[in-house]
């Protein structure tokens, strides 16, 4: 299943003059030598960063999102994905943030670099660094929200979820209508199987932002988790609207489409969220799996099954369990058992330890020369 851990750190900004750049479209009309920050991702690090058009303000970014630069003018870097321009001083650079935002802690160690550095390596996943920045930032300014949730986030992809409620509660206490914490809570509520909790969080978060696809997305994940299947499937299609590009929800409503045995709904829904986002691998390997597994035959596809399960496998190494399950499952449908059965052991090894006597079960059926169907 699919979520989204968001938020950040709000500042005050100095009002600024500042040139607006010309329309993307007319840029891309004009012909000049490539500029090296094309194609290269960007981390923000301002909280509520605008991202604008000419006309108007589009949309904004929350401390620590990361975007691929498109285009540029001057100091200015088209957003694709949003649809607008990205003031670059409200950036670093993807690849040397933690070093750029270092040399500013050793330049100037106040709360707020250090809670800048620890979203940069929250970002290059180094959570457990980051968090001794965020204490840090915390022992300098004890009432920074934004530290505390992005400490949350740290310790919630840790794994650490009592942890990452106390510092979203913490959070919440200094800041009670914010969307962003009250999102994350959630996550971590549901995380340890606290569905009503989650629930309240969340329907306070839409009470105050009706439509905030994240928390509606979440939302169905609840009600997904309690079999309420209309319920979530209504929530994730509600998120969709709002954000037509949503790969999570598509994935999370594909999901409840296989559960329900609507196969041909959930394949749609995959299909689509491979071509909106190809270099994700959840999606690649979730439609592998249904086309290599699926109990319904008109809807097993083998040799692209196989096709899509070996892509998956290389944007993760042939470092992730779920990936290397369903390489196993795909190259069994291919009738290349001795090969699955090496790869499904392997998955069995990588999964965690709530997954493992399911893995375990496949790799059985795939040594016993059967094919694994979900």
């Amino acid at each position: 299943m699919n979520s989204s851990l968001i938020g950040g750190f709000r500042r005050v900004m100095l009002m600024i003059l500042v040139l607006w750049p010309v329309s993307a479209d007319l840029l891309q009309a004009q012909t000049a030598p490539a500029d090296p920050r094309v194609g290269r991702k960007v981390l923000v690090i301002r909280h509520g960063a605008p991202l604008r058009t000419p006309d108007a303000t589009v949309s904004s970014a929350w401390l620590g999102e990361i975007f691929t630069v498109s285009l540029v003018n001057g100091e200015w870097l088209w957003i694709q994905e949003k649809g607008g321009w990205l003031w670059e001083k409200e950036t670093v650079l993807y690849d040397g943030a933690v070093e750029e935002l270092t040399q500013r802690v050793a330049t100037a160690p106040t709360a707020e670099n250090h809670h800048l550095r620890g979203v940069a390596l929250l970002a290059h996943k180094q959570y457990r660094k980051a968090i001794t920045d965020f204490n840090e930032s915390l022992r300098k300014s004890p009432k920074n929200a934004g530290a505390l949730n992005n400490r949350g986030k740290a310790n919630y992809l840790l794994g650490s979820h009592p942890a990452a409620i106390a510092d979203f509660t913490q959070a919440l206490s200094l800041e009670p209508t914010n969307v962003l914490y009250l999102n994350n809570r959630a996550l971590a509520y549901i995380e340890t199987s606290q569905f009503s909790l989650a629930l309240a969080d969340l329907q306070s978060a839409l009470k105050l932002v009706p439509d905030f696809a994240e928390a509606l997305n979440n939302r169905g994940i609840v009600h997904q988790r309690l079999q309420k299947s209309d319920e979530a499937v209504a929530d994730f299609t509600a998120a969709l609207k709002l954000n037509p590009k949503y790969v999570d929800a598509l994935g999370n409503r594909a999901y409840v489409w296989r559960r329900s045995k609507s196969y041909e709904k959930a394949l749609a829904d995959l299909e689509q969220a491979v071509q909106i986002s190809p270099q994700t691998y959840e999606a690649t390997n979730d439609l592998a799996w249904l086309l290599g597994t699926c109990p319904d035959e008109r809807y097993r596809k083998p040799e692209r099954a196989l096709q899509l399960a070996k892509a998956a496998c290389e944007m993760t190494q042939y470092q992730q369990w779920n990936t290397l399950d369903t390489l196993a499952a795909a190259l069994a449908e291919n009738g290349q058992f001795a090969e699955a059965s090496k790869w499904a052991a392997t998955a069995a090894e990588k999964a965690p330890e709530k997954e493992r006597a399911r893995v375990q079960g496949h790799l059985e059926q795939i040594v016993a020369g059967k094919p694994v169907r979900e």
